[in-house]
């Protein structure tokens, strides 16, 4: 079994996806997020509830593992989350999720981002159009992209110049905001996806279609910490 096989079956039970009961029938997934604490808190993008009507928030809920069989097949539940806090410069939030017990929730370990180096190999894993995924026929699916950090960039305004972006080569699509980035060797979380990059299409300009670009970014876990502290 390699890292990476064993790397997954450890760390997706303990991945939501976000969404949004609009109505009794109706679901809108807006993003992902991953458990920290052994008490329900849940690490996701600010900007996935931000962007929710303010009457509508009380609504939001998560969707976590439930049971895993042998045979690989998952159930996953909805239950209520709620705000606790967030840093909107960083793009990030904690929630409590409610009835977590009855959930396969664990926390994951967070890593020292400044440790990270240009080369390391890298994944992350969410529920990218989750909801059309359901629709077509496919059920809950988590999806694992494997990257490499292709830059590191750092704040040019502050004297410290702390690290405030991992770029990664990968694709990462809607409903990826909010996951974790994880080193390869340690599985430990390096980051929290919150950026995908497009471009206008060049086969159909006249349209608003916008191609997705091998480059995507994430917040190093050290700026996420300040959050928890």
């Amino acid at each position: 079994m390699t890292n990476l096989i064993k790397n997954i079956k450890e760390i997706s039970p303990s991945i939501i996806a976000i969404g949004l009961k609009q109505t009794e029938n109706e679901l809108v997934i807006l993003g992902s997020g991953f458990s920290i604490s052994k008490e329900g808190k849940i690490l996701s993008a600010a900007h996935i509830y931000n962007q929710i009507k303010p009457e509508q928030k009380e609504n939001l809920i998560g969707m976590a593992m439930t049971k895993r069989e042998k045979n690989g097949l998952e159930t996953y539940t909805w239950f209520p989350l709620e705000l606790i806090k967030s840093d909107d410069k960083n793009d990030v939030a904690l929630f409590n999720m409610k009835d977590f017990d009855k959930t396969l929730l664990s926390p994951l370990d967070l890593s020292d981002s400044e440790k990270v180096e240009i080369g390391d190999e890298a994944y992350f894993i969410g529920f990218p159009y989750a909801a059309q995924m359901i629709n077509d026929g496919f059920g809950i699916t988590l999806i694992v992209n494997k990257t490499i950090i292709s830059n590191i960039k750092q704040d040019g305004v502050n004297p410290k110049h702390p690290r405030n972006w991992f770029i990664i080569d990968a694709i990462s699509n809607l409903g990826n905001s909010g996951c974790p980035l994880l080193d390869l060797k340690t599985n430990k979380v390096i980051g929290m996806m919150t950026i995908a990059f497009r471009m206008k299409s060049q086969v159909q300009p006249d349209l608003d279609i916008r191609e997705p670009m091998h480059i995507a970014g994430a917040r190093p876990i050290n700026l996420v910490k300040n959050l928890l502290s």
